[in-house]
């Protein structure tokens, strides 16, 4: 096993640790100190994603940066994220169609309502977590690992990161039997395959992350926007 594959695949198992174990146990650590239920989500979550941030930098920093340095200009960056983030939204509009169609319901994921909820309370560091640290570590894990290693074939490559983009998003409803809940996965495959495609068309890891974080940060504005006019 070669030594980026290595780094791969311990990136993925601390993706999945800091998704799921370390909360909870970030979660009995904050429960000692805090008493608000929200405050302990919200730490909770900034703990898993400062963890999985350093992790990220610390296997793939060098790469990051190499890529970094690689950008034409920041005009043909912008251009190139803008007409990702159009293909994102593109497809994302279209699996929101077919799941209100077979659903009969607007209702947002479980996933996404849970963000909504804690950025009532948190809006800056929920803010943070959702521009800044998620679109920098899920790029790195499903496109720069698990898409790297199978970009000979391009459409199995952006399909298998896609789906475990979208299982990742939906897994909490699989396991406490939500399963109605679970056909948002269509949605965060979509978005998954435009970022994949995204990755694939450049062969740099930053313009994926330019459309993922461009998408997340009209949502929190929307959220945000959202949660002033109602209050």
């Amino acid at each position: 096993m070669n030594l980026r594959l290595t780094k791969s695949t311990v990136l993925i198992f601390t993706y999945i640790f800091a998704m799921f174990l370390l909360p909870y146990l970030s979660c009995q650590l904050l429960a000692k100190i805090c008493t608000s239920e929200i405050d302990i989500q919200v730490y909770a979550n900034l703990i898993s994603y400062l963890v999985l941030v350093v992790v990220s930098l610390l296997f793939f920093g060098s790469e990051l940066s190499k890529q970094f340095k690689q950008i034409v200009s920041a005009k043909h960056f912008i251009k190139h994220i803008f007409i990702g983030w159009l293909l994102l939204f593109i497809s994302s509009y279209i699996a929101s169609f077919l799941i209100i169609f077979f659903t009969q319901s607007s209702d947002s994921s479980s996933n996404q309502q849970v963000i909504t909820d804690l950025m009532a309370f948190h809006p800056i560091l929920m803010g943070g977590m959702t521009i800044l640290c998620a679109p920098l570590v899920e790029e790195v894990v499903f496109r720069l690992t698990v898409m790297r290693g199978l970009l000979k074939y391009p459409w199995i490559a952006i399909l298998l990161s896609s789906f475990l983009f979208g299982l990742i998003h939906v897994i909490s409803s699989l396991f406490i039997g939500d399963f109605a809940d679970c056909i948002y996965i269509i949605q965060y495959m979509a978005m998954g395959c435009a970022l994949g495609y995204v990755y694939y068309r450049h062969q740099n890891i930053w313009y994926s992350i330019g459309v993922h974080a461009i998408q997340n940060t009209l949502s929190t504005v929307m959220v945000i926007l959202l949660s002033l006019l109602t209050a």
